[in-house]
């Protein structure tokens, strides 16, 4: 005679569902906070404190809670629903991130500007260091954010058997932080600079005619997001839209943005543009800060292209004394 089921076993016999459930709604709420954590532009909150310095570091937020996700599996198996939804938001992350970390197709070959940018850290950085790069690499171009006339002073003689021409934005009095120099190439030849009145705190330069053709050039340091800058940092980065949008001719805007490509304005800013380090598969090398690895920092220092423009090349190099590194990029011109 078979024997009734007692009522005590009842709950045992619907325990592994609760517990799906639980581990399941769990994992919604970690994934609500991983998706508001990876994507606060969602909700509105990517130029609010404390998202708008969170967002900068999605990258390695992606990657970190994917692995998180893997090894919840492994240590708790009845929790893969929770793991489930961290590893999807994870994953939705990391696929709008890992594309700048492949290369596009190479450009066809043609004539090169080649552009070194190297924010100097308040003229701190290593002028001998910078000056057997430039030997090395011969840049047409490098721009300096945070260097002014005491920086000049100290690099121009190092150059000097190159022929390179310089230009800053700040007068003599002025401290190096405030500035931006410009070093270009004898083969340039007469390159027309002018400093950028627009107001901002940091003086932009662009840069016109001799060997850049018709090609301009915009040499940039915008403010940093931090909470009582952030309306002029988003109001700066705004300012690059004039130079990325259609039509507006071949344009290299470069320098130190303090933004990167999580950053929502930024993105709408240059819409238009090519990120050269992204497009060369670069995107995700940290330019910022030198005390953390490559692979954790993030990349606010930029070289971006329009009108034809292609990149070559994307290479971010360590030199020292500055808490910046340096990105060395070779862009292939149209033809004339």
């Amino acid at each position: 005679m078979p024997v009734a089921a007692s009522p005590t076993n009842r709950p045992s016999a619907r325990r592994p569902v609760w517990r799906a459930a639980r581990s399941l709604l769990v994992g919604l709420l970690i994934g609500a906070g991983s998706a508001l954590f990876l994507a606060p532009e969602l909700l509105g909150l990517a130029e609010s404190m404390p998202f708008t310095q969170v967002v900068a570091f999605r990258p390695a937020a992606a990657v970190g809670l994917f692995v998180l996700a893997g090894l919840t599996v492994l240590v708790r198996r009845r929790w893969w629903p929770a793991a489930l939804v961290v590893g999807a938001v994870a994953g939705v992350a990391l696929g709008v991130v890992l594309p700048r970390a492949v290369a596009g197709p190479a450009p066809p070959a043609g004539p090169e500007l080649t552009v070194l940018s190297f924010n100097v850290f308040q003229g701190r950085a290593d002028v001998g260091a910078l000056a057997a790069e430039i030997h090395r690499s011969r840049p047409d171009l490098v721009v300096l954010p945070e260097a002014g006339q005491r920086f000049q002073r100290r690099l121009a003689p190092l150059l000097a058997d190159l022929g390179y021409r310089s230009s800053v934005t700040t007068a003599a009095d002025e401290p190096d932080v405030d500035g931006i120099a410009v070093f270009t190439s004898a083969r340039l030849g007469d390159v027309s600079t002018a400093p950028l009145e627009l107001g901002f705190k940091f003086r932009w330069m662009r840069l016109t005619g001799g060997g850049l053709g018709g090609v301009e050039v915009v040499a940039v340091h915008t403010a940093a997001p931090v909470p009582n800058m952030l309306t002029a940092w988003a109001t700066e980065l705004g300012t690059l839209r004039q130079w990325c949008a259609d039509g507006q001719g071949a344009h290299i805007v470069v320098g130190d943005v303090n933004a990167t490509l999580d950053h929502t304005p930024l993105r709408s800013a240059v819409e238009g543009c090519t990120d050269a380090a992204a497009d060369r598969g670069q995107g995700l090398v940290a330019t910022w800060p030198t005390s953390w690895p490559r692979w954790f920092g993030v990349q606010i220092d930029h070289v971006f292209i329009s009108g034809g423009l292609r990149p070559a090349s994307a290479e971010v190099l360590d030199l020292p004394g500055s808490d910046h590194r340096a990105l060395l990029t070779r862009i292939v011109l149209p033809p004339k």
